[in-house]
């Protein structure tokens, strides 16, 4: 296992022990290392039927991770970098590659 995977997993599993704290909600994984694609799922009991909202939509390509969606308050790009992954090597490819290319982070 690679140092961007092994870094995507400590930030899943940090999320995953947080949503244990609470009664309203869980967090759920989804990995294909094989791929490089994760997947953070936050599910919730909502009147009676599962709700499901996606927290962070990774996949590593070509030596870098590529965040496609981050619905997380403060990013999981900052998650990332205090774990050793350069912001070199995190693309925030939600954003189009004008905004990208002006960013602190990887632009592709």
């Amino acid at each position: 296992m690679d140092s961007l995977t092994t870094a995507i997993k400590c930030v899943f599993s940090s999320w995953e022990a947080l949503a244990k704290k609470s009664s309203t909600f869980r967090v759920v994984t989804f990995e294909d290392v094989d791929k490089g694609r994760f997947l953070l799922q936050q599910v919730r009991d909502s009147e009676g039927r599962y709700d499901s909202t996606t927290l962070a939509h990774l996949e590593i390509r070509e030596g870098k991770i590529w965040v496609l969606t981050d619905n997380t308050e403060h990013g999981i790009a900052t998650e990332l970098v205090p774990l050793g992954v350069p912001k070199q090597q995190i693309v925030l490819a939600f954003y189009p590659l004008t905004v990208r290319l002006r960013g602190e982070f990887a632009a592709a």
